[in-house]
């Protein structure tokens, strides 16, 4: 099916078909413990000091400090000081 040219109502039936109560996930809600397998915390600490500063989800990260989530995950990655921060996927105290 790669670079085949694919005609509307294929396309209009592969979105029908997944959309509403077509869906398989429709309907069904996640409970908490699901949701915090899901979110992975970032720990933030202050270079200097090395001091805790907070456990934030990836996003609220990233809006806090005022960085693209790909810089984010860039020093998360590399374990490298961002304008004065740590940020890790583990605790480090």
């Amino acid at each position: 099916m790669y670079s085949r040219e694919k005609s509307p109502e294929f396309i209009e039936m592969q979105k029908r078909d997944k959309t509403g109560s077509n869906n398989p996930m429709f309907g069904k809600i996640k409970t908490l413990e699901t949701i915090q397998k899901l979110v992975k915390p970032v720990f933030v600490y202050d270079i200097k000091t090395k001091e805790y500063l907070g456990e934030f989800s990836t996003v609220n990260c990233s809006k806090q400090f005022k960085m693209g989530r790909d810089t984010l995950l860039k020093y998360i990655k590399n374990g490298l000081a961002f304008k004065g921060k740590l940020f890790s996927r583990n605790k480090l105290h």
